[in-house]
């Protein structure tokens, strides 16, 4: 009954059937695996207060990008700056004292010359010159000491980046040490995957790296594969950077990448519209002296819109139906 009933349906169909087809290729199949990772900012920095002082001015918030060098607060510095002040005032005193020994100490080195003064007087004056250069020599010390003290009432950026984080307001009394902002740079994203040991012997500075972060593809450079594994899971770090672009990322988000598990070399691809059921295994059609032919074939993987086939009755260059292959059944004739 049940061949009468497929004999009824042949004899049913056109004598002609019309399809597309298309020839079969050599082609790779790579076979990938997905890994997620994790983003992480290689640069950021918890900046903190270098003297102490009450703020007086705050030019940063919250998510503001700010550039290297840029002022981000400045603390109270009167009383500092009258010390300056008075430093610079004793350093002109002690320039004019030290002209005028050296002037008196010239007239005496000449009446010694002439041993027209004692070795007493001669020492005396030069003793007192010698004394005042070092006083200045201090002072002037004294002051670039006094005016690195002030360049630490401005805290400014250390490199370009986002503040993250703002730990302080106009007024507050800052510690040496106090904890200001976190500036995070964007430029240097870094993301870290756990791999087993036989991915990571495949990845190296010449492979061609693309992470994908919320859908977009960006591409990725290698940093190294880090020694230093999980003994549990059995995998190893393999760090990453991401190549600076325009788009923000936040710390900690979720990236995936694919590798290659193993590769095919010069297998059979198709359309894989061109592969059908028919009895409950893989098959394709293929045309012979204008007949279509039924071809019994092994899938062995995917490739985008073709598929990777083994059969010793296919061969490189042979017609595949790839349009109305659903509707044909063996030795029907063909029209093209």
């Amino acid at each position: 009954t049940y061949m009468k009933y497929l004999f009824i349906i042949f004899l049913s169909l056109p004598l002609l059937a019309s399809v597309v087809t298309q020839k079969v290729e050599k082609g790779r199949l790579s076979q990938k695996q997905n890994f997620n990772g994790t983003l992480s900012f290689n640069e950021k920095s918890r900046l903190a207060s270098e003297t102490e002082g009450k703020i007086t001015k705050l030019y940063f918030d919250e998510g503001d990008y700010v550039k290297k060098g840029d002022i981000l607060l400045q603390i109270d510095a009167l009383i500092l700056d009258a010390n300056i002040n008075a430093t610079q005032a004793s350093i002109k005193e002690v320039e004019f004292a030290l002209e005028r020994a050296r002037l008196d100490f010239k007239r005496y080195e000449a009446l010694f010359a002439k041993e027209s003064v004692s070795k007493q007087k001669y020492d005396e004056f030069y003793f007192q010159m010698m004394q005042l250069e070092q006083h200045l020599v201090s002072l002037q010390s004294s002051l670039q000491a006094q005016k690195i003290q002030k360049s630490k009432k401005s805290l400014r950026a250390p490199f370009n980046g986002y503040i993250s984080e703002r730990s302080v307001q106009v007024g507050e009394w800052l510690k040496e040490g106090s904890e200001i902002a976190l500036l995070i740079n964007p430029d240097k994203i870094d993301i870290t995957f756990y791999l087993p040991s036989s991915y990571i012997n495949t990845v190296s500075n010449k492979t061609d790296l693309h992470v994908t972060i919320n859908n977009k593809t960006y591409p990725a450079k290698l940093i190294a594969a880090l020694l230093s594994g999980d003994e549990k899971t059995r995998s190893f770090p393999l760090k990453l950077r991401l190549i600076p672009t325009k788009e923000k990322f936040f710390d900690g988000a979720q990236a995936q990448i694919s590798l290659e598990k193993s590769s095919h070399e010069d297998v059979l691809m198709v359309p894989r519209d061109a592969v059908i059921k028919r009895f409950g295994n893989d098959v394709v059609f293929i045309i012979k002296e204008e007949k279509a032919q039924m071809v019994p074939v092994e899938i062995i993987g995917f490739e985008t819109d073709k598929v990777a086939l083994s059969s010793p009755q296919l061969h490189v260059g042979d017609e595949v139906i790839t349009k109305g292959n659903e509707r044909i059944f063996p030795n029907q004739e063909i029209k093209r």
